[in-house]
């Protein structure tokens, strides 16, 4: 299975401890985090999270994508297909053991600088792994959470098909849930 892959703007690969550059940016900007952690990281803890973040499973198919600006090369983001955690504040990446899928739903992710808001990016990459999940992975089912104020990633996940389920149990609280199924896609 080809772990690499493209969308018309955006080229996915892996998530390496490379890739701390853009990490440093997601998680340092504020703003970005302002929905997500709440606060933002620091350069320490970013690189101590760096080897845990990488690991993947499902022979690869779940884990962190890196997103490149194919234009410009440049790193804007990354998009995840992940365990989703329900009792757990964060995500559980010590469920990602190499050929093994995870014992729980998976959800998707996105994150991204905030330079690129607006221009479609979220949503592209959004599509693009729901379409890899589903045509290329052989996930049944992918499951999304937002913060009660996030607006923006709620609108992205509509436009790619997803069902709003109100209120779901994710992250040890209740947050707005999304799903989409294989059968519907």
């Amino acid at each position: 299975m080809k772990l690499e892959f493209q969308s018309k703007r955006l080229h996915f690969r892996p998530l390496v401890e490379g890739d701390i550059d853009i990490e440093l940016a997601l998680w340092t900007d504020p703003e970005v985090v302002r929905f997500i952690a709440g606060e933002v990281s620091t350069v320490e803890e970013i690189r101590e999270l760096m080897p845990v973040v990488t690991k993947r499973a499902g022979s690869g198919c779940i884990g962190i994508w890196c997103l490149i600006e194919k234009t410009t090369n440049e790193k804007i983001g990354h998009a995840a297909l992940l365990p989703l955690p329900t009792d757990a504040e964060d995500t559980e990446f010590e469920m990602l053991q190499s050929d093994q899928w995870p014992d729980r739903d998976i959800e998707i992710g996105f994150v991204l600088k905030r330079s690129t808001w607006g221009a479609g990016y979220a949503t592209e990459a959004c599509a693009r792994l729901v379409e890899f999940a589903f045509l290329e992975a052989s996930v049944e089912t992918i499951y999304a959470t937002t913060n009660h104020q996030n607006l923006a990633s709620q609108n992205v996940l509509k436009k790619c098909g997803f069902q709003d389920l109100g209120l779901i149990r994710a992250f040890a609280g209740h947050y707005p849930g999304f799903k989409i199924e294989r059968q519907n896609y």
